[in-house]
């Protein structure tokens, strides 16, 4: 509740300042200027693409769009500058690969490195790692972003009921809208969750979200202990790559993945969604001029 309630005013009262005070400064990062951005149009609802049953509420527009997209004759009602990686851009991971290289001469060796280590990424059922969840979300007070108030707050209840038995990866009900949890493992025999033997720990996770066109990282974290290793780096390449090579239903016909804007977070954060491929964009719902 007390985390909820921070969000709602910094969104609120903080965002907005941000946006006046550091724009201009932070798409100068990447050598543009705020009337020089693209702007994508992306659809939030073709119901011939939706399969029920479709967790989508069609009333209006979600608050996603409406926060980072025009969604009317105007600017996104916040302001905030999205930053996306275009997937439709990336014939290949190798095109994409050659991106991160240009962008930074260390990342890929960073995500070679994880990968020697044995880091390995994919989806997960959230209730079959609850306790590894906790440890993740309580192992640091701040982060690129700001506070970590789970760090205070945080129960492993709060999280999800852990599971009384292993869990298969479910598909999602709608390709077109869903919401799937990605981690980092790394092995380690023997390694327990609520009692069951899952035979590896997660150290990172993302929680994806998928409307329409647009995919969004809303949560995005690793342990503490493990960030030195990039484990953050290689899990999101392992994400971006499931969506270029779009295996399975639910990665096909992504338009755009956002991670949010360019005044979110410090200096830290916007160098890190740099090196990951992000760039400033605009989004507008199609139909508009």
């Amino acid at each position: 509740m007390i985390s909820s309630l921070a969000v709602r005013v910094h969104q609120a009262v903080v965002e907005p300042i941000l946006v006046r005070r550091l724009r201009r400064k932070r798409l100068a990062t990447f050598g543009i200027e705020a009337d020089s951005l693209e702007e994508l149009p992306v659809e939030w609802h073709r119901p011939a693409d939706c399969r029920p049953p479709c967790p989508l509420h069609t009333d209006k527009v979600p608050k996603l769009l409406r926060r980072y997209a025009r969604v009317t004759g105007r600017r996104a009602q916040t302001g905030l500058t999205p930053m996306m990686i275009r997937i439709p851009d990336f014939a290949d991971s190798a095109t994409f690969d050659a991106l991160l290289k240009q962008r930074s001469s260390r990342t890929l060796s960073k995500i070679r490195a994880a990968g020697r280590k044995g880091y390995r990424a994919r989806q997960f059922m959230l209730a079959s790692h609850v306790a590894d969840m906790h440890a993740i979300r309580t192992s640091m007070a701040f982060r690129a972003a700001g506070p970590v108030f789970d760090r205070w707050f945080l129960k492993p209840e709060h999280i999800a009921a852990p599971a009384t038995e292993l869990l298969h990866v479910a598909s999602p009900c709608c390709p077109m809208h869903w919401t799937i949890w990605w981690g980092l493992f790394a092995p380690e025999p023997g390694h327990a969750q609520n009692g069951i033997e899952v035979g590896e720990r997660l150290v990172a996770y993302v929680k994806v979200m998928r409307i329409g066109d647009v995919v969004h990282y809303t949560e995005i974290m690793g342990h503490r202990d493990r960030l030195s290793d990039g484990v953050m780096a290689l899990l999101h390449h392992e994400i971006v790559r499931w969506l270029i090579e779009a295996p399975e239903p639910a990665a096909q016909g992504v338009k755009v993945l956002l991670y949010g804007a360019a005044e979110h977070g410090g200096a830290g954060l916007l160098t890190w969604k740099k090196r990951a491929g992000f760039a400033p964009g605009r989004l507008r719902l199609a139909g508009l001029p």
